[in-house]
């Protein structure tokens, strides 16, 4: 027999009630110290795995991985370092993304502009390698992604071969939208390498066949670059070239 509380409630309902409250704060007190922990980057799935997880639509799965690639790692209350990823594995994600959609900027922005901050060195051979696939043909805005592959694989890498190949072919691009600093990064690169003629001769090439479609600022400076960091001081071309810029 049942004896009920005052207000109608049964005290067995009570008991339960009690009972149930104090699982629950056991079951909070055994697991406040566990946390979720970071397995590194997980494997990619296959294209035709991630359209099932877009409902077939390329573009509506490309944003669902470009929002996953993104926050990777940061959740859960969790912050990871740049260092902690595995950069083998990130490429591949991001090239999975340049599978679903070649067009879009925000994949190798990311790849390029942030996870491109790594201080390792050694992680960034594959960011590098998406980064020239990513620029295509240069067409529109994607060379510059190419050129952040050619500066960090010259400043971060220090890598000069990778380095030269990669501003080679930015130089080659068919854009006229390509800014005259691309043009010269071969110049650049040859002239760290100590290839002073060679810098020369490409530097003085670019001034003599564009010098009337760039800004004069840019012609100073590359003058500048040409007089002062190519050039010896007892270099026979330094008075007509420099104090001249008789062409």
């Amino acid at each position: 027999m049942f004896y009920d509380h005052p207000r109608g409630i049964p005290y067995k309902l009570l008991s339960v009630f009690f009972v149930v409250l104090a699982l629950n704060v056991g079951l909070w007190a055994s697991v406040k110290s566990v946390r979720l922990q970071w397995n590194n980057v997980p494997p990619v799935p296959s294209k035709v795995s991630a359209l099932w997880t877009g409902l077939g639509d390329e573009q509506f799965a490309y944003r669902l991985y470009g929002l996953f690639i993104q926050n990777m790692g940061d959740t859960g209350g969790r912050v990871v370092s740049l260092y902690q990823f595995n950069y083998e594995d990130l490429a591949k994600w991001f090239m999975l993304a340049h599978e679903l959609d070649p067009r879009s900027d925000y994949a190798p922005f990311l790849a390029g502009y942030f996870f491109g901050n790594v201080r390792d060195p050694e992680k960034l051979r594959p960011i590098v390698e998406y980064l020239d696939v990513a620029s295509g043909n240069g067409e529109g805005q994607k060379w510059r992604f190419l050129g952040q592959a050619a500066f960090l694989a010259r400043f971060k890498m220090e890598d000069m071969e990778l380095a030269l190949r990669l501003a080679n072919k930015l130089s080659n691009f068919d854009n006229p939208d390509l800014a005259p600093w691309a043009k010269q990064m071969p110049a650049f690169v040859l002239r760290a390498q100590g290839e002073k003629e060679a810098a020369f001769e490409m530097m003085v090439s670019l001034l003599q066949t564009e010098r009337e479609n760039l800004h004069p600022n840019e012609v100073n400076a590359m003058l500048d670059f040409i007089c002062t960091r190519t050039l010896d001081e007892d270099d026979p071309r330094l008075v007509p070239l420099c104090k001249d810029h008789d062409l």
